[in-house]
């Protein structure tokens, strides 16, 4: 027993490089955390996890019940502030994990002294914690922390010929939280390909080992029926199912095929190649970009074609899929490649160190020149990535939630994530669970605002936009109400309006008109269009005061229904209200006021349909 104390030093010593680094990286993701409530996937994962809930498809059983864990049992302010330090945590150890990797490879490459290569490996791993894209996912809940250390720690795995049933079960690990971890698989078993030396274990137990995480998403078909969220009934027989609790609908979402669409071979091509260069750049700068290539550049050419297979093959296949896959936060998804382009600018910095028949010293102290690359990211990214002060979505809701909202009111937006933080205060805080969030894409068959809208209304219940969306008054009545809009219901035409039906096109007629006002300084008409069925592209109206020859006086265009109701979200069936006003042509208002309306396409100004005549 005398001897334990000093075999566990032997054992553990050499790896105070890599806590160094991780604890480093853990300071300040801490200091840099957001401090509580947020929108998007963040806010989501702050409140899924400490309910046991489901969230977004594929489900990540691993991250919701480690952090319904983690959540439950660490006494650090509230539940949104524990997951944000969920993420710093993970990302901290990824952080040391990573130092071992870039050691490992060094083991492979260097003919460096031992100093050399740790310093390297320090910096290497450094630079990845102060990369802004795993920065930024380091100090929000959000699943990609998690996702690194199971990516570093299935590469360690490989590279140190860890055994096989080890490797399977971080794999297995990986593959119950994030599936893009097999993105790695083929650069790994051509690794083990090219060494000719098969990993110690048995496959019939790695198969096992590979196969028991994923019986966790189990987890998702059991905790669903419990989960009232999931089920949102707007009306006694209109139930909006946000999960489908059966076979199917458990395969679709673990295998994600909502997102199957976004997924284009067609996509990849000179612009996306130039946006993911462009990113790469932003993570280490030109500095590390040259040490990155350079140390790709050595392990070619010292033939280390094994190491190779697994790291350049790996990077290619995560660039590559990413490159096809159309998703809008798609650059969080490139963080496995920047761990491996970190491994190569550790061999570049352990190549740049050596020196034949440099002293140790020497070439110690040429290594710890390349920290201050690591040091500069941090300097200068801090204000940018520091969320420490990041307070909007919660001051924004707790204003909100203080509202004399109707019961049962359902409140509105065109953007899923700024409705989020609404489902924390009512799950965790129990706050206003009367009130319902809707959005577009809450079910697929709500595919825009308008639908979202008219389903809202249809249910009988207050309905209230969270935020303005101009525009939406070409189909909807709307009237600010403490800060909010409440949609009081779809447009009619106004009392007194001239009825007319000329047809602009085979989709759309004009249906009438009424003056609103008129001033020596203004002229305002309300335009009544009646779709006959969708229109397929983005349209601008104008409205023309002309003379008795037609020629123009004074007009108005633009896009009706701005951005948030285009002419492609217009409903057939539904009266569209587009009110232009007029400047006063020179000489004024004349006695006679005639009218030409109609559309034309944009960009490319060429006229649509023809245009309709009336007269006041």
């Amino acid at each position: 027993m005398s001897k334990l104390p000093w075999r566990l030093r032997e054992r553990f010593a050499p790896q105070w490089p890599g806590v160094a680094v991780g604890i480093i990286a853990l300071g300040v993701y801490v200091a840099t955390a957001a401090p509580g409530v947020l929108y998007g996937d963040a806010g989501e994962f702050q409140f899924v996890p400490y309910v046991l809930g489901i969230p977004h498809p594929t489900g990540y059983p691993l991250y919701c019940l480690l952090g319904w864990l983690w959540s439950h049992l660490l006494p650090l302010g509230d539940v949104a502030r524990r997951m944000n330090l969920f993420s710093a945590f993970w990302a901290g150890m990824a952080v040391a994990v990573q130092w071992a990797l870039c050691r490992a490879a060094l083991e492979e490459t260097s003919s460096a002294k031992g100093a050399a290569k740790t310093i390297a490996a320090m910096t290497a791993a450094l630079a990845l914690a102060f990369s802004p894209t795993f920065w930024s996912q380091a100090v929000i809940a959000e699943v990609y922390s998690l996702h690194a250390l199971l990516v570093a720690l299935f590469l360690l795995a490989v590279l140190r010929g860890w055994r096989l049933e080890f490797t399977a079960f971080i794999l297995g690990l990986g593959l119950a939280h994030h599936r893009s971890i097999v993105l790695l698989i083929p650069g790994v078993l051509l690794f083990w390909l090219l060494r000719r030396k098969r990993p110690q274990g048995s496959p019939a137990r790695a198969a096992l080992a590979l196969l028991a995480p994923l019986v966790l998403y189990a987890y998702i078909p059991l905790r669903a029926p419990r989960l009232d969220y999931l089920r949102v009934e707007l009306a006694p027989g209109d139930v909006l199912i946000l999960y489908r609790n059966d076979f199917k609908g458990f395969v679709d979402f673990v295998l994600g095929r909502r997102f199957g669409a976004l997924v284009s071979l067609k996509a990849v091509g000179t612009a996306r190649a130039l946006m993911a260069a462009g990113l790469l750049l932003d993570q280490f700068g030109w500095f590390g970009l040259l040490l990155g290539m350079a140390g790709l550049a050595v392990a070619a050419m010292r033939r280390r074609f094994a190491l190779l297979a697994l790291t350049l093959t790996g990077y290619v296949a995560v660039v590559g899929f990413n490159l096809a896959y159309l998703i809008g936060d798609v650059y969080v998804l490139f963080i496995p490649s920047y761990q491996v382009f970190s491994l190569w600018m550790a061999l570049g910095i352990a190549a740049a160190a050596e020196a034949p028949g440099s002293l140790h010293p020497r070439e110690r102290w040429a290594a710890v020149a390349f920290l201050a690359l690591p040091l500069w990211m941090a300097v200068s990214g801090y204000s940018q990535l520091d969320r420490s002060g990041d307070v909007a979505a919660k001051a924004r809701w707790e204003r909100i939630l203080a509202l004399p909202l109707p019961q049962g009111a359902v409140l509105v937006s065109n953007d899923r994530d700024e409705m989020v933080p609404l489902y924390y205060f009512q799950r965790v805080e129990g706050r206003r669970r009367d009130l319902l969030p809707l959005y577009p894409l809450i079910t697929p068959e709500l595919e825009d605002i308008g639908l979202v809208l008219d389903r809202a209304l249809a249910s009988g219940r207050k309905v209230f936009a969270i935020k303005a969306m101009p525009g939406l008054e070409v189909a909807y009545r709307l009237e600010e109400w403490h800060g909010l809009v409440k949609v009081r219901g779809p447009v009619t035409p106004l009392e007194g309006y001239t009825p007319s039906r000329q047809p602009v096109s085979e989709e759309l007629d004009f249906a009438g008109h009424k003056l609103l006002r008129k001033s020596e300084a203004e002229l305002c008409v309300a335009l009544y269009w009646l779709p006959r069925r969708r229109l397929s592209e983005p349209l601008h109206s104008y409205l023309h005061l002309v003379d008795a020859q037609g020629r123009r006086l004074t007009g108005s265009d633009h896009r009706p229904g701005g951005d948030f109701y285009p002419t492609t979200l217009w409903k057939p069936g539904r009266w569209l209200e587009d009110v232009h006003c007029l400047a006063p042509p020179a000489g004024g208002w004349p006695q006679e006021l005639r009218f030409r309306a109609g559309f034309y396409r944009w960009p490319s100004v060429e006229p649509y349909g023809r245009p309709v005549e009336f007269a006041e």
